[in-house]
Order: structure tokens, then C-alpha cells, then sequence
């Protein structure tokens, strides 16, 4: 599929999987939209795309636990969602001070000030509460 066909407009080509295609109907034959001589790639904002999602792709890769339950993992997402936190090994790291050890209940929070502690307590229960719920639910 082609995007902004004006001559001498810049182009987006998209490709899509031949199974998602319900219908189409033909409008005509046009120039190719890949002819070398009037086709301009800016690799240096092609590269800068594709740095960009390899840091996200890290990123995000950096967040999922390996050995943890699923369980575990939902307990991470939710405190991600208020607190900086990542895995050391199957360790929650809060704040980079508060260790949330399995089986990610509250009296496994150790360290950190007594006030970071108790926050990432309170986080703790009501994210376990809220998962029974759900899992009551189902």
C-alpha cells in the first residue's frame, strides 16, 4: 500500500500480510513506487528508527523476569507502574534500595529506609488483594 502518491511527495510504503486482505479493488497502473531513479532512502533516519527500537526492545526485555512465575511478574508490573524498579536475578529492586524477595509477600520486603519499606509494604498488599480479586473473578 502506498502513501501520499503526489509527484514528488515523500512516500510511505507499507507492507501487509496477504491474509489480512478481505478485498481490494484496482484503481489503475501507476509509476513504480520503487523506481531507484525517483526514490530517495535517508538511511541516517532509517538507522536512527532502528536504534531506537532496539533500545525499546532492550528496555522492555530488561523489565520481564526470567525463572519468576507469573505471579511475580504482575507483582513487578504493578509496582513499575508507581516505584523505578528491575530484577536482580528473582529479586524485585525497588527504588534501588528495597529487595522484594519470592514469594513477593509483604514480610519478604528487606531494606531500604524504614518509609520506603513500608511504602513498597503497602504496594505490595493491595497489588495482592487486587490479583485474588481477579483471580476470584475468573
Amino acid at each position: 500500500m502506498e502513501e501520499g502518491s503526489k509527484p514528488g511527495s515523500r512516500r510511505n510504503i507499507r507492507f501487509l500480510k496477504a491474509n489480512y486482505i478481505k478485498e481490494f479493488s484496482f484503481l489503475g497502473q501507476a509509476d513504480d513506487p520503487l523506481d531507484v531513479k525517483k526514490c530517495y532512502i535517508d538511511l541516517h533516519s532509517l538507522q536512527a528508527r532502528e536504534d531506537l527500537a532496539l533500545r525499546q526492545a532492550e528496555a522492555e526485555a530488561e523489565r520481564i523476569g526470567v525463572g519468576v512465575t507469573a505471579e511475580a511478574q504482575s507483582i513487578f508490573d504493578a509496582l513499575s507502574k508507581t516505584l523505578p524498579v528491575h530484577w536482580d536475578k528473582t529479586v524485585i529492586v525497588v527504588m534501588n534500595e528495597v529487595r522484594v524477595s519470592s514469594p513477593y509477600l509483604p514480610e519478604c520486603v528487606s531494606g531500604g529506609t524504614p518509609a520506603a519499606n513500608e511504602r513498597v509494604k503497602k504496594v505490595l498488599e493491595f497489588e495482592r488483594k487486587r490479583l485474588q480479586a481477579r483471580g476470584a473473578s475468573q
